[in-house]
């Protein structure tokens, strides 16, 4: 297990145990995700490589901890792994976009905590979290080249749900995220501080009450990062980049 999981679940675990002593409400979930995935890397506004899947089969983990009335805490985790589609050329080689094809494996984690503050207005519920989090993106390459991309990241969210009966809720949410100390780590060029990092998600959740303590929720979430090109070590350098992820997942709800 990587070290930034293993501090990902400490802090997880402290921050439920402590809520849990003095909160209120707790909410658990698991769910099943898959994950469309598309991403662009440009020189000069000239697209070079990119990675592109239908699918990416994944899960999440959710907590959340009512402190009050109308305050929460919450944490989530989600991983994906699978292989995506390369198209790009040979470093260097001064040829073009498409020469070269493979597969590439992928590893991707997310695990974010977040504080927020919920109010209802007549039938609508009107939230906004803050919270921080840490990302991690392993590409194998092939030919035993590996690149993986870190960063902690702060993020801000704004939400608005609704009662469509007595048993169904829906929303929408948008959230801006921003990454401190972008890099990545190459096991052959060496290490780049990457520029500029951030991105937004829309996130479109239907919730579904079986009874008073379990529900079902579905949640559909488009997420863009958009990565500037890094410094130089030598003649290397990590280019502009973009990724756009479609997400939808079915999670199993547990509230006491």
């Amino acid at each position: 297990m990587k070290k930034y999981q293993l501090i990902v679940l400490f802090l997880s675990f402290t921050v439920a145990s402590f809520a849990n002593e003095y909160g209120k409400r707790t909410e658990i979930g698991l769910s099943v995700n898959a994950m469309n995935m598309d991403y662009r890397e440009y020189t000069g506004g000239t697209i070079v490589d990119s990675e592109k899947s239908d699918s990416l089969p994944g899960f999440g983990l959710q907590y959340k901890q009512q402190l009050n009335n109308g305050s929460f805490i919450d944490i989530d985790y989600s991983q994906y792994y699978g292989n995506t589609d390369y198209v790009g050329s040979y470093l260097g080689s001064g040829g073009q976009y498409g020469d070269v094809t493979a597969i590439t494996e992928n590893t991707i984690s997310d695990g974010s905590i977040g504080y927020s503050e919920e109010k209802w207005f007549d039938n609508y519920l009107v939230s906004m979290r803050l919270g921080m989090g840490y990302r991690y993106w392993e590409r194998a390459l092939g030919n035993g080249h590996t690149e993986e991309y870190t960063w902690p990241y702060g993020t801000v969210k704004l939400g608005i749900t609704g009662e469509l009966t007595s048993a169904d809720t829906l929303g929408i949410a948008a959230e801006y995220h921003h990454a401190i100390s972008p890099k990545m780590k190459s096991n052959k060029y060496g290490t780049f501080d990457l520029g500029r990092t951030d991105g937004f998600s829309i996130i479109v959740p239907w919730e579904h009450a079986l009874t008073p303590s379990w529900a079902v929720k579905f949640t559909y979430m488009y997420q863009t990062w958009n990565i500037n090109k890094s410094d130089k070590i030598g003649i290397y350098y990590e280019p502009d980049s973009e990724s756009k992820f479609h997400t939808v997942s079915a999670a199993l709800v547990y509230r006491y």
